[in-house]
């Protein structure tokens, strides 16, 4: 069987490329009756989801719903993204209870049939390590093993 430490190796020194953060604006536009072309929607994606939508109709000009995709685009590109498997490596590799207990939720995300955890061991933990798992779960809850590949880097 393999032990918590070796699983959880891969947390202390992986990071997220420029590439992963990357941010795309698509623009959906319409061929008008008279041959132009006219945008009527602007999308903004991140890690392969979808985060923001902009209908041209929502807004007073199509400008404005553009400038509201832009800014988005510039909010996500500001602040990059980091896995909080990353980010809380140090406290989920330390040698104490709540540590141990974070590892086995981390190793339950992994792999919830092979090492599944005991939820009374979450509810009863302090303020600190519960905001870490709710940052946990909330990231494989939105990327999922297939995006946050900080959690599955390990084979």
């Amino acid at each position: 069987m393999l032990d918590t430490p070796t699983i959880l190796a891969f947390l202390a020194g992986a990071h997220m490329s420029d590439e992963s953060n990357k941010v795309i604006i698509r623009t959906a536009s319409v061929k008008n009756e008279d041959g132009s072309v006219a945008p009527y929607m602007w999308t903004v994606h991140q890690f392969g989801k979808q985060l923001g939508f902009f209908k041209a109709a929502d807004y007073d000009r199509p400008e404005q719903a553009a400038a509201a995709a832009q800014a988005l685009a510039d909010k996500l590109k500001a602040i990059p993204w980091v896995s909080p498997f990353v980010t809380h490596a140090g406290v989920i590799l330390a040698d104490y209870g709540a540590a141990a207990k974070l590892r086995r939720f981390v190793l339950s995300l992994y792999n919830g049939h092979a090492f599944p955890v005991d939820l009374s061991d979450i509810s009863g933990m302090d303020k600190i390590h519960f905001q870490i798992v709710v940052e946990m779960m909330t990231s494989y809850h939105t990327l999922g093993d297939f995006l946050d590949r900080q959690i599955l880097s390990v084979n």
